[in-house]
């Protein structure tokens, strides 16, 4: 009698448990999602000029950033405007 009771209850509790877990482990961030905006630079109309925009990126090796207009943006190194920005989202 003792053991068909245990095994009427284990398999509820177990997938109570398991449940709770998944339902835990899936759960979104409550962090805030905001863009980094910074000043890149384009070069427009040659290499050696410099203008300044604002765009969604952050310095690092990774997907181009891109300014609007479709130009790429870098970041200013001294007086030239050649590191590589990468895309925020």
């Amino acid at each position: 009698m003792k053991m068909k009771f245990i095994k009427l209850f284990m398999l509820p509790i177990a997938a109570f448990t398991l449940a709770s877990a998944a339902a835990v482990s899936t759960e979104q961030s409550n962090e805030s999602k905001t863009t980094t905006s910074m000043f890149g630079y384009i070069h427009n109309p040659s290499e050696l000029d410099c203008v300044e925009v604002s765009v969604d990126c952050e310095p690092g090796v990774g997907q181009a950033c891109t300014a609007p207009g479709g130009f790429t943006a870098y970041g200013l190194n001294g007086t030239i405007c050649d590191q590589p920005l990468k895309r925020v989202n």
